[in-house]
């Protein structure tokens, strides 16, 4: 079961974690996104995980009632992502972004953390659905490019 949150570095590196154990064991692998994980924080018809990215910035997804993902994920300024929003009634927040966005937010979660609990609820779903892969073919699920990469563009050396 991988999900992994954090700096570029750090995602990669557990990716790989993950994948050399699977790979030595010869076992499958079974991936969910934090922003999946964090949905499970709240019973609503729909739910939009966020997590602060600074200056901002927010990643998003939101999920139905069942926790599946409507859409894409989605990375942007947070105008963006509530004028994108602004089609669904009975909407409930969770995440880091709930914290620093809460002014701008109406109906949101008590509890913003990602718990071992819902990776391990997701993995079993995914598990018993067949959602699984392999680690040759497991990758790391980046919502945009990293900050050298963007600067890199802006600055035109690509």
């Amino acid at each position: 079961m991988i999900t992994v949150h954090g700096s570029f570095t750090g995602i990669r590196i557990g990716i790989a974690l993950a994948k050399g154990i699977a790979e030595s064991l010869n076992i499958p692998l079974i991936t969910c996104t934090s922003l999946e994980a964090l949905s499970l924080n709240a019973k609503a018809p729909i739910i939009c995980s966020i997590i602060d990215a600074r200056n901002n910035q927010v990643y998003a997804g939101i999920f139905d009632e069942k926790y599946k993902l409507l859409g894409n994920y989605m990375a942007d300024d947070f105008n963006n992502i509530l004028q994108a929003i602004n089609k669904y009634e009975k909407i409930v927040f969770v995440g880091s972004g709930v914290s620093v966005h809460k002014n701008h937010l109406t109906n949101v979660a008590l509890d913003n953390n990602i718990h071992a609990k819902n990776i391990g609820i997701l993995g079993y779903n995914k598990y018993k659905s067949g959602l699984i892969t392999y680690a040759d073919d497991a990758v790391p699920l980046y919502l945009r490019p990293s900050q050298a990469e963007r600067m890199k563009l802006k600055n035109g050396q690509c």
